[in-house]
């Protein structure tokens, strides 16, 4: 029914091995040295006998005998639901899923309270890499470069996070775009579920913003891409191209050690653009941009 597999020494100090399957990024390391393997089977299976069947392709490794357990039955939707936590940031932006109330000090403006389901779409606020583009939002607010006109695009939005935080902090127009359609509908949901559905207008990045109309034609003020390093390197010059003359960019999804890398591409790929640079660290993740100029009267 499903298989996971472990660096069998995750928890060995000094023998573990870290291992990222990227999409396009070459590594060194294909599999851990040693592997833990969990299966899961249906209850009327018997796990030894399905194990030392002839036909399976362990058969002639001399694995030995597995360790069988039996995984009881439990309340799986509460399981799940309390591993997303309400999460405040900045003392500005509290971020909970539908089953929790938002505390009544966000409930007025300039504070925002949003609810989010991700459902199958990335995005609860969780990740360390959505907590630095949330913090960079409220960064570009707090400077004045966010304001009723203001036209903000999130690339790759999952759960529709960061979008609906730009849109609920002021921004007036605002694109979500997403290569997965689940995303696109999840991210549409939240918008209505937020009553911001007349400012966020979710997308598929199979199409062209540009020919749809969907983007302005002097580009956007902001643009928030919190994806992979290696995807973010591919649309350097979507993402640039999407950037107004004098809009900001913030990335994410990237790690500490690709951070300097990264912004050297993206200079090569837009030399007459800001250099990004560092805008905050967390847990050996990294949020690389440029702010936009203050919005003037």
């Amino acid at each position: 029914m499903s298989v996971t597999i472990e660096d069998a020494d995750a928890q060995e100090a000094g023998r573990e091995r870290p291992l990222f399957g990227e999409p396009g990024s070459p590594q060194s390391l294909r599999a851990w040295p040693s592997s833990r393997l969990h299966l899961l089977l249906p209850e009327d299976e018997d796990p030894l006998t399905w194990w030392r069947a002839p036909y399976q392709p362990w058969a002639t490794l001399g694995l030995g005998t597995p360790e069988v357990a039996a995984l009881g039955d439990e309340d799986w939707v509460t399981k799940t639901q309390a591993q997303f936590t309400p999460l405040e940031v900045g003392d500005t932006l509290w971020v909970g899923p539908s089953w929790h109330e938002a505390p009544p000090a966000y409930r007025q403006p300039p504070r925002l309270a949003l609810t989010i389901d991700p459902g199958m779409a990335f995005g609860t606020g969780g990740h360390a890499t959505t907590q630095l583009c949330l913090e960079a939002i409220l960064a570009v607010r707090a400077s004045g470069a966010m304001g009723p006109e203001s036209r903000v695009l999130d690339y790759g939005c999952g759960s529709g996070i960061l979008a609906l935080a730009a849109a609920g902090l002021g921004a007036q127009q605002v694109i979500a775009l997403d290569i997965d359609p689940v995303a696109v509908r999840v991210a549409q949901a939240n918008a209505q579920a937020n009553r911001l559905d007349h400012r966020v207008q979710c997308v598929s990045a199979q199409e062209d913003l540009f020919r749809q109309g969907a983007a302005p034609d002097a580009g956007f003020d902001l643009v928030v891409a919190n994806i992979l390093a290696q995807p973010l390197k591919v649309l350097a010059p979507v993402l640039w191209r999407c950037v107004g003359p004098r809009g900001g960019l913030v990335l994410s999804g990237l790690l500490e050690a690709q951070a300097d890398a990264l912004a050297d591409w993206f200079a090569a790929a837009a030399p007459s653009r800001p250099r990004l640079r560092l805008l905050g660290t967390r847990e050996g993740w990294a949020c690389l941009g440029h702010l936009p100029d203050r919005r003037t009267p």
